[in-house]
C-alpha cells in the first residue's frame, strides 16, 4: 500500500509576480514538512491555498475572480480553501465577512510556518500524521511537475519588505520594513531549485540592490551562487535605478553565468514627478545608468517600467518619457497606468487624472516603444543567441528563450524541431519577429 495515500494533499495557486512564486516554494517546503503530500491540481487537492496580489486595482480584481472561482471548484470537491499573502494582509476582515467559501487565511511574513498553521487550525485532518524520512522528504522537495514548478528555472529571494516609501506603492504596509534572507536560506533555496531541474536562478525580492546595503555582499553573493554545481544562468532581478546599482555594473564581467540582462524600473524620468512618487533619479543619471551597463556587457538587454498618470503630471512630464524611450531605446517596457492606492502618499496627492487621459497617455508611449522594438527586431534578423528550451507550445513547436529575456514577462523564440528538450541549452538563430515574439530555429553544431 502507498505510505502517502492517506496523507492530506494540497495546490498551491501563485498570482502576481516572480516574488510571489519565490513565497509559494517556501509555503510548499512548510506543507511538506508537515507531511502533507502536493496534488497535480487545484480538484485533487485537500487544501487549496491561493498565494495573493493587491499591487494595484487591477491585481486585487483578479485576486478576488480567481478565490471565487476557487470557490466553485470547492463546492464540487471536498477540501479547504485558504488564502495567503498581501490579499489576506490588507483586507482580512472583508474577507471573513464577504468571501464565506474561505476557510482559513494568513498574510505575509508566515509562508515559512504555513504547515504549523494549517496544523493548527485542522487538528482532526493532521492527526496522527507519521513523518516524512529524510529520503521521501528530499524526494518531494525536489520533484518536478507539480504546482507549476516543472520549469527550468526558478526564483529564489533574498530578502522581504522594503524602505524605499515609494508614493505609489502599498508593498511597505503589507510585508513591512526590509530585511535580509540569510545566507543558509538563500543557499538552501538554490539547492532545492537546482536538484529539482532549474539550470537558471532569478534573484528576486521587493528591492535587491539593498541587499545588506552595500552591493559588494550583493555581487559577492552573486558569485557564490554561480560557482553552484548545475546552475547554468543566473539573473537578478528589480535593481532599484540608483547609485548602488551603478558600481554593481562593475561586478557583472566578473561574475559567472551572469545573464545579459538588466531589470532596473524607472517608473518615470522627469526629477519633478520622480521626487512627487519619492524616488529619486533623474533623465541624465538613468541614461548614464544604462548606457553604462550595455558598456560593461555587450549584448546586453535592458528592462524597465514606467507609471503613468501620477497626480500631477503633465503632458511634457510624458513627453521626456518618450524622448527617453527614443534616445536610449531600452529593449522591453512595461507601462502601468497609475493606481491609486489607499493607505499611500500618493492616494491624497491632489492632480488626479481621469481614467481615460491615463490610459491615452499609456497608449501613446506605447505606440513609441513598439515603433522602436520593430527596429530593434529587425536588428535582430539572423543573429544567433545562446538560449534556453522553456516548455514544449504545442506538437514539433518549442518556447526558446534568449539569455537576453527573463522567463514569463520577455520575449520569446518560437522553434520548430522535434528533436528539443525542456532545459537543453544551446544556440537560436532569430529569423523573423511579430509584434513582441520571434520565430527561428535551434543551431545544431
Amino acid at each position: 500500500m502507498d505510505k502517502t495515500a492517506s496523507r492530506k494533499s494540497f495546490y498551491i495557486t501563485t498570482l502576481g509576480c516572480p516574488k510571489n512564486t519565490a513565497d509559494s516554494s517556501v509555503i510548499h517546503s512548510s506543507l511538506l514538512n508537515e507531511g502533507m503530500i502536493p496534488a497535480e491540481t487545484p480538484e485533487d487537492s485537500d487544501f487549496h491555498l491561493i498565494n495573493t496580489c493587491t499591487f494595484i486595482q487591477s491585481a486585487t480584481e483578479e485576486t478576488i475572480q480567481t478565490i471565487l472561482s476557487a470557490g466553485e471548484i470547492k463546492r464540487e470537491v471536498d477540501q479547504k480553501l485558504v488564502i495567503v499573502g498581501c490579499f489576506s494582509q490588507r483586507y482580512p476582515e472583508a474577507i471573513k465577512e464577504d468571501m464565506p467559501e474561505v476557510d482559513f487565511l494568513f498574510g505575509t511574513g508566515k509562508y515559512d510556518q504555513a504547515g504549523k498553521l494549517l496544523k493548527e487550525a485542522f487538528p482532526l485532518d493532521f492527526q496522527d500524521y507519521p513523518e516524512f524520512n529524510q529520503d521521501l522528504l528530499d524526494r518531494f522537495q525536489t520533484i518536478p511537475l507539480v504546482e507549476n514548478y516543472s520549469k527550468p528555472y526558478s526564483y529564489v529571494k533574498i530578502s522581504d519588505g522594503c524602505n524605499r516609501g515609494c508614493a505609489f506603492c502599498i508593498i511597505p504596509n503589507l510585508r513591512g520594513k526590509f530585511k535580509d534572507s540569510s545566507d543558509s536560506d538563500i543557499i538552501s533555496q538554490t539547492q532545492r531549485a537546482l536538484l529539482a531541474g532549474a539550470k537558471e536562478i532569478l534573484i528576486v525580492s521587493q528591492d535587491t540592490i539593498y541587499y545588506k546595503k552595500n552591493e559588494i555582499e550583493l555581487a559577492d553573493l552573486l558569485k557564490r551562487l554561480a560557482d553552484m554545481e548545475g546552475l547554468e544562468i543566473l539573473r537578478p532581478m528589480y535593481l532599484y535605478p540608483d547609485k548602488k546599482t551603478f558600481r554593481l555594473l562593475d561586478y557583472f564581467p566578473t561574475i559567472p553565468k551572469l545573464a545579459p540582462y538588466l531589470e532596473s524600473p524607472l517608473q518615470h524620468v522627469s526629477e519633478r514627478v520622480l521626487k512627487s512618487m519619492n524616488r529619486s533619479g533623474n533623465y541624465e543619471f538613468f541614461k548614464e545608468l544604462y548606457t553604462k551597463a550595455r558598456d560593461v556587457m555587450p549584448g546586453l538587454e535592458i528592462r524597465t517600467s514606467f507609471i503613468l498618470g501620477f497626480p500631477g503630471e503633465t503632458a511634457e512630464d510624458v513627453d521626456s518619457i518618450i524622448q527617453f524611450l527614443e534616445e536610449v531605446k531600452p529593449e522591453k517596457v512595461n507601462l502601468f497606468p497609475y493606481s491609486p492606492q489607499e493607505g499611500t502618499k500618493g492616494f491624497h496627492l491632489e492632480g488626479k487624472l481621469s481614467d481615460r487621459e491615463i490610459a491615452k497617455r499609456v497608449n501613446l508611449v506605447r505606440d513609441v516603444h513598439l515603433k522602436n522594438l520593430e527596429t530593434i527586431h529587425a536588428e535582430r534578423l539572423g543573429k544567433t543567441y545562446k538560449a534556453i528550451v522553456d516548455e514544449k507550445a504545442e506538437d514539433g513547436i518549442w518556447v526558446v528563450r534568449r539569455l537576453q529575456d527573463a522567463p514569463e514577462i520577455d520575449e520569446i523564440v518560437f522553434v520548430e524541431d522535434d528533436n528539443l528538450k525542456v532545459g537543453m541549452i544551446g544556440d537560436v538563430k532569430v529569423e523573423s519577429f511579430a509584434e513582441y515574439d520571434m520565430s527561428g530555429s535551434w543551431v545544431w553544431s
